[in-house]
């Protein structure tokens, strides 16, 4: 065996100061594709750990010059996410299980089978391995939930990140106001990604979309038989959150009966399940967030007005987009790099006219609008550039056949029929899409049922992605 293929085994760490016994359990993991490296104790270990970066520690209890929870100890100050698994004799189970209280994977008690043995060292690097990535994702996620996903250089939104940074580093309830397609839950997202709660779920409750007669099931879950279709107990979602963030969408439209209870939760920090006799504790950080006036709300008797004042510890309001029309242009370029990070060849442009067109828009639907405007803009676009004719602001009274349809110029019939036009951007739009269907449709403002009957009146035939 090379030292190339050698150095791609898991290497693990064998310590115990029984030569014969250590010895044993070397042979067994280097006949089942183990690096082992041995060490007679504690201070052995330690100096191996300065110089090698092992996968796996597999140590003695009680040694000589030392225990394993000593080296255990060392071990996690050098490496915090090593999987360690202890070795013990059957009257120091006590002091093994002490050991995975403090970060050991598990235990096996002497003497055991090498298959016992095996069995727990591959789950062992299972686990540090999917601990790993799970770590590398909540990294990507951070990045990706930064600050700077909150698009935009007008003073307005300036002020808003500094602010909500500072928020981050808090743990004290926030709540988020805003009109819809604001950004209400980016930004809780990205306070939570950069507070100390990131480690832990942060889990979204929308509250206008659960049926009122399920809430607070949802919310505290419930215990089996609780009621009629409770064939199971089953955790709620304030519950799947512990440690981290609850984020109340438009908590606006939570029924009084309902408010009540979650603002026993922010005071006790305990939830009771439906059915349960029992309070459980929880430790979540409560992130709310409406598009109404809540304070209205409590003068009208809608709203509990101390359930407000313990959710409006810190008010953030999100500006309209009309409000800061700066922001239009920086959002419309990540929008249009989004796109081009999808699709190799030229880059998607748009002209200044179409920009112009943009900026004099008043936004009822703030971002949500614009980034659909320029999703809509890109597939009714020629040659990759979005001109002011592939601008189309959408009204709640068209529909999907007319807003096409509309977007046909008799620029667009020069080269050939209004028919020709549309039958070559439906092909060119599903090449791009590889003929997939549902993001075809989606891309020309259709349905998946008018994409084929258009693709069967035009006769499309399938070709290569462009």
């Amino acid at each position: 065996m090379n030292n190339n293929s050698r150095n791609k085994l898991p290497k693990i760490l064998l310590v115990d100061d029984d030569l014969a016994f250590r010895k044993t359990v070397e042979i067994t993991l280097r006949r089942n594709n183990y690096d082992v490296i041995p060490a007679i104790g504690v201070k052995d270990a330690a100096n191996i750990l300065r110089e090698e970066k092992v996968e796996l520690i597999i140590t003695d209890l009680k040694m000589n010059d030392g225990t394993g929870l000593e080296l255990l100890r060392r071990a996690k100050e050098v490496y915090p996410q090593i999987a360690i698994i202890i070795l013990t004799a059957y009257g120091s189970i006590k002091n093994a299980v002490d050991a995975m209280r403090q970060g050991a994977y598990d235990y096996i008690t002497k003497p055991f089978k090498d298959e016992e043995l095996l069995i727990l060292v591959e789950r062992a690097l299972e686990n540090k391995n999917m601990v790993e990535e799970l770590n590398v994702l909540r990294e990507e996620i951070v990045w990706k939930y930064g600050f700077d996903s909150l698009v935009g250089i007008s003073p307005a939104m300036e002020q808003l990140k500094h602010l909500a940074n500072r928020v981050a580093r808090t743990d004290i309830a926030v709540l988020i106001t805003g009109d819809s397609g604001t950004g209400k839950e980016i930004l809780s997202k990205a306070i939570h990604y950069h507070s100390e709660r990131r480690k832990h779920k942060f889990v979204t409750i929308e509250c206008t979309s659960i049926p009122e007669n399920l809430l607070e099931s949802e919310f505290f879950g419930h215990i089996k038989g609780s009621f009629t279709s409770a064939y199971n107990t089953r955790k709620g979602l304030f519950e799947e959150a512990d440690l981290g963030t609850v984020f109340l969408d438009e908590v606006g439209d939570m029924p009084l009966p309902l408010q009540a209870k979650i603002l026993r939760v922010i005071q006790e920090s305990e939830i009771r399940p439906v059915g349960s006799a029992t309070s459980k504790k929880v430790d979540v950080r409560i992130i709310a967030a409406t598009n109404r006036n809540l304070g209205e709300m409590v003068k009208e008797g809608a709203f509990r007005e101390d359930l407000f004042y313990r959710l409006n510890v810190l008010p953030i309001k999100i500006p309209p987009l009309k409000e800061r029309i700066d922001d239009i242009p920086v959002l419309t370029e990540h929008f249009l790099r989004l796109e081009n990070s999808k699709i190799e060849g030229t880059p998607m442009t748009i002209t200044s006219e179409a920009m112009e067109k943009l900026l004099a828009h008043h936004w009822p639907g703030n971002v949500r609008e614009l980034e659909n405007t320029i999703k809509r803009a890109i597939a009714l676009s020629q040659n990759r550039r979005i001109q002011e004719r592939d601008i189309i602001f959408i009204t709640p009274k068209q529909t999907s056949e007319k807003i096409y349809s509309r977007n046909l110029s008799v620029a667009d019939a020069d080269a050939g029929t209004l028919e020709d036009s549309l039958k070559q951007r439906i092909e060119n739009t599903l090449c791009a899409n590889n003929w997939n269907f549902t993001k075809t449709a989606s891309q020309l403002g259709i349905g998946r049922t008018t994409l084929w009957r258009k693709i069967k009146k035009y006769n499309i035939e399938k070709k290569r992605a462009l």
